[in-house]
């Protein structure tokens, strides 16, 4: 591939790319972007967990409903931080707080690692308590969203997941589409995994959005 206009290519290029001021021109933008993604997804993150635990008072429920919550908490953190610690501000931080380890890839690391669990964990909930999908949040067709979320978070997710912390970690300035087959490429391995996790985290939300909406019309 070839670099675009802009110095930026999906192929080549992490997503973090944009929010560097080399490659793009507002790369404020991508940084704001995650930081108030994040932090707007904490109330509905909070709310789920009233859902996963429905009218039940047994601990294993509230325990895995919380530890639910808790993942996705130190999710938005990390990507928060991959806002505040763009690649540019992590060089800096790299020289000023060095810990052997990226400041931002490690940020970066966290919002990819819990956000998987905390799919796992909800699709895993919604097959364990029935009563989620069906009686809490009003669905009409309960199993077909269910297999969805599996496919996703239980099987897709974890791919993209394992590809992008297993193939070579190569920068565009190595070239390396020169080089390596496609199914190498770490950006395309990273761009997939964000778009199955933004499609995990905002199906969430569109359930937690319609349980609110049902308990308004009640």
């Amino acid at each position: 591939p070839s670099y675009d206009p802009a110095g930026f290519n999906p192929a080549i290029n992490y997503i973090s790319d944009l929010g560097n001021q080399d490659l793009t021109p507002m790369p404020i933008i991508i940084n704001w972007g995650f930081m108030n993604t994040a932090l707007l997804m904490i109330p509905p993150s909070l709310y789920i967990k009233k859902i996963l635990i429905g009218d039940d008072s047994k601990f294993s429920r509230k325990l895995l409903a919380n530890l639910t919550v808790v993942c996705m908490l130190i999710g938005m953190g990390g990507l928060f931080f991959t806002g505040v610690i763009s690649e540019d501000v992590g060089e800096v931080w790299d020289k000023l707080f060095p810990i052997g380890y990226p400041w931002h890839d490690l940020v970066a690391d966290f919002a990819f690692t819990f956000f998987l669990i905390s799919g796992i964990l909800v699709a895993s909930q919604f097959i364990i308590f029935p009563d989620i999908l069906e009686e809490k949040i009003g669905i009409a067709h309960p199993t077909r969203v269910r297999i969805l979320f599996v496919i996703n978070t239980w099987i897709l997710i974890p791919i993209f997941f394992y590809m992008f912390y297993t193939v070579p970690y190569l920068w565009y300035t190595d070239n390396f589409w020169t080089y390596l087959p496609p199914w190498q490429w770490a950006p395309l391995w990273e761009w997939l995994l964000m778009a199955s996790q933004t499609a995990y985290i905002t199906s969430a939300n569109i359930l937690v959005v319609k349980r609110i909406n049902r308990e308004l019309a009640e």
